[in-house]
C-alpha cells in the first residue's frame, strides 16, 4: 500500500483540524483516505471524482467493515473532496 505524499498529508491534516473530528480519530481519517487512493489506483478510479467513493464504500461493504467504520471513511474522503476542490 502506497503512503500518502508529504505535502497533501500535512493539507489534509491542517483542514482536518478545523473539523469537528476528535484528535483521537485524526489517524484513522489518514487511514481511510489512505485506503481511498490505493483503491482508485488499483481499481482505475479517479480520486477526485466523487462518484470513486460509492465504488469505494460498496469494497468496504464487501469487506465486512461497519457501519461506523464506512460512516468514518466517507467522512474522510469528503473532507479530502473539500481540500482538492479549494486549490
Amino acid at each position: 500500500m502506497l503512503g500518502i505524499p508529504s505535502a497533501p498529508r500535512e493539507q489534509f491534516e491542517v483542514c482536518l483540524r478545523g473539523k469537528p473530528v476528535p484528535i483521537s480519530e485524526h489517524g484513522l481519517y489518514i487511514k481511510w483516505l489512505r485506503y481511498y487512493l490505493d483503491f482508485c489506483l488499483k481499481y482505475d478510479f479517479a480520486p477526485a471524482q466523487r462518484e470513486s467513493l460509492a465504488h469505494f464504500l460498496r469494497k468496504l461493504q464487501e469487506k465486512k467493515q461497519s457501519k461506523v467504520q464506512q460512516q468514518q471513511a466517507a467522512d474522510a474522503i469528503a473532507i479530502y473532496y473539500e481540500l482538492i476542490l479549494s486549490t
